[in-house]
């Protein structure tokens, strides 16, 4: 009776559980990063006087995986090697489920052209298709 209650334990009984971990686990991660390193990084990109609840804030973006063209959040997810699962690609996680990658040059280009378009970067966050339509469109 013990060991099944064991093995019941170590295997997850749904994908939610194994996602939380995993959350869990990225978001240590960031904790390791020195307050003063994303502090730099936040002043190195933005004239903002830096709280703790503002680094609290970056750690929390950063390791929800969510799109974001932020400087600040594409370096730190660029520190984390949790986020660069495929050599020179960064993850992200969309609302509709997908997982999408992109290349580090192809994000630091979307940093530039997309800084101030929140719409945009909403509309991208939604789902896969809206991701690569905004993609393409770009291209042209």
């Amino acid at each position: 009776m013990y060991f099944k209650q064991f093995v019941n334990s170590l295997t997850p009984t749904n994908q939610k559980n194994t996602v939380s971990v995993v959350e869990e686990v990225t978001k240590e991660i960031y904790e390791e990063i020195p307050n003063t390193k994303i502090a730099e990084i936040i002043k190195e990109h933005h004239d903002v006087k830096v709280t703790d609840t503002l680094i609290e804030s970056y750690i929390e973006l950063a390791s929800s995986n969510i799109f974001s063209v932020d400087p600040v959040i594409c370096e730190l997810r660029k520190i984390n090697k949790l986020d660069n699962l495929i050599e020179g690609k960064i993850n992200y996680n969309l609302k509709d489920g997908s997982i999408v990658a992109i290349e580090e040059s192809t994000l630091d280009y979307l940093n530039n052209l997309l800084q101030n378009q929140t719409e945009i970067i909403e509309y991208m966050r939604e789902s896969k298709q809206n991701f690569l339509y905004v993609l393409e469109r770009i291209g042209e």
